[in-house]
């Protein structure tokens, strides 16, 4: 499953810009939590109040390479570990009657937004083997030499065989386009036979008839 480099390369970019763009949101969500709305004057209160949570890091600067978290941000590897610090118990009513930044469902939403931002981060890395088809090189050596070492010798002779049966159908083709124009050639030269044989007769026959009235003695008057 061979991939060209420019597809390999436009992946991931894109990849990249989704965990970006993943993150933003995330950052944006977490600084409204951050916040410190007054009551039944804001949509986004829900009695949020504590210790202010650190947003989700950025693995990536302007130009999409790799960037360092700062102090300040939490990885994607420990973002719900270091969140679940920040959650509260909620009312009926879906407000918070502890300490907290978060409501249990917010924390859910969270982890799985993170979640899929982290594999995105590490499996999209791996696709730049498909470009030279490195990924299924390593893993039939892998299998041959770690797990089973016969099948290495069975993969040589079914490319043999196969490579046998290209050649045998190769020729059976070069076969059929060399005698499946044999008839209409045969037919052709039958013909051309029979029209000179044709040919031929006729002439014969007015020189046999020119011959007779040649020697055929004329009578007088």
């Amino acid at each position: 499953p061979c991939v060209d480099q420019r597809t390999t390369n436009q992946t991931l970019v894109q990849s990249k810009k989704v965990i970006t763009d993943i993150v933003n949101i995330v950052d944006q969500f977490i600084d409204i939590a951050n916040s410190n709305p007054p009551p039944q004057t804001n949509s986004n209160y829900y009695n949020q109040s504590g210790p202010l949570m650190p947003r989700l890091c950025y693995p990536y600067n302007n130009q999409l390479q790799d960037s360092p978290c700062s102090s300040q941000d939490v990885s994607m590897a420990n973002a719900s570990l270091v969140w679940q610090n920040y959650t509260c118990t909620v009312s009926a009513s879906g407000l918070c009657t502890s300490v907290g930044r978060l409501t249990p469902n917010m924390y859910e939403q969270l982890v799985a937004a993170v979640n899929i931002s982290f594999a995105l981060e590490h499996y999209t890395p791996p696709l730049l083997s498909f470009q030279d088809c490195n990924f299924v090189r390593d893993t039939f050596r892998d299998i041959t030499s770690d797990y089973c070492p016969p099948l290495k010798h069975y993969l040589r002779m079914v490319n043999a065989g196969l490579t046998l049966i290209s050649v045998g159908v190769m020729l059976c083709l070069a076969l059929w386009i060399l005698y499946a124009n044999r008839p209409q050639r045969e037919e052709v030269f039958v013909k051309l036979s029979l029209r000179m044989k044709g040919s031929c007769n006729s002439k014969n026959s007015c020189n046999n008839d020119v011959l007779s009235r040649s020697t055929t003695p004329r009578t007088g008057v």
